[in-house]
Parts: C-alpha cells; sequence; structure tokens
C-alpha cells in the first residue's frame, strides 16, 4: 500500500485498486518511439481501449512486475540466510508424491519398432500407413479406336 497525491492504492487480487475518487488522476505526458506508438495504437483500437487506459495498465503492469521481482528477491535471501536441511527437502518431495502409483514402461508408441530402426509390423486389421497403403484408383480406360 502506498500514499501519492491524497490517493491510497494497493494491490488486490492482481489489479491496482485506489480509495480515492475517480476524478483524482494525474495527468502525464510521454515520448515514445514512433514504432511502438503505432502498434499500441493498432492494437488499443482493435481491443477498444483508451490510450489513458493502456498506459494505465502498462504502467500498473510494471509497478506489479517490480513487487515481484523485490518478493523474488526477498525469497532467495531467506533461503541464503537459513537453507534448506537435506532431510526437509526429501520429507517435502516424498509428501508431494505419495499419491502417485507405481509406473511401468508401456508399449513403444512409435511407428518403428526401436530395436532395429525398421518400420513396425502391421497387425491383423490395421489400415496400413502412408502413401504405399492407400487403395490405388485404377485408371480410367480410353476407348480404342
Amino acid at each position: 500500500m502506498w500514499w501519492r497525491g491524497g490517493v491510497v492504492a494497493w494491490y488486490d487480487a492482481g489489479m491496482i485498486r485506489y480509495a480515492a475518487a475517480a476524478s483524482q488522476f494525474t495527468k502525464i505526458a510521454v515520448t515514445v518511439p514512433t514504432e511502438t506508438y503505432a502498434v499500441v495504437e493498432r492494437l488499443r483500437r482493435r481491443l477498444g481501449k483508451s490510450r489513458s487506459a493502456v498506459v494505465a495498465l502498462a504502467l500498473e503492469e510494471w509497478i506489479r512486475s517490480a513487487d515481484l521481482a523485490e518478493a523474488d528477491r526477498r525469497y532467495v535471501e531467506g533461503y541464503l540466510r537459513r537453507p534448506e536441511a537435506v532431510d526437509e527437502i526429501g520429507a517435502v518431495a516424498a509428501q508431494a508424491t505419495s499419491y502417485w502409483g507405481s509406473w511401468s514402461p508401456g508399449p513403444p508408441s512409435r511407428a518403428e519398432d526401436s530395436s532395429r530402426g525398421q518400420p513396425a509390423k502391421r497387425t491383423a486389421g490395421a489400415p496400413p500407413a502412408g502413401r504405399a497403403g492407400r487403395a490405388k484408383r485404377a485408371a480410367p480406360k480410353r476407348p480404342r479406336r
């Protein structure tokens, strides 16, 4: 939460919420590269957004990413100060995977027989694969003259 010019703002479900009335805004002027402006104009028109809405959303996302980067930094620093013990990591991994059943590999799912690099043999009743297996149409016969 922060205080800026009579407006209290805070994060709520990923959005910046303002405690002040909607009339308390500050106008800014920004300079951007022409290519960026052209892309923004095309996208905002397509999405039906105003320039102010686009800039406000971009600034909110920038603030959110800066705050997330700070939270990540604090998280890493905390683990550097007090690393987890090996037995703690093993206990967490065991708990996270405790509901998994045993696993055994099934038959190969490739079109080739993996042991010899040869095409897999067709089983009875299986449709032929690829171009060679397609039914060939008989060429129309030309009448004799």
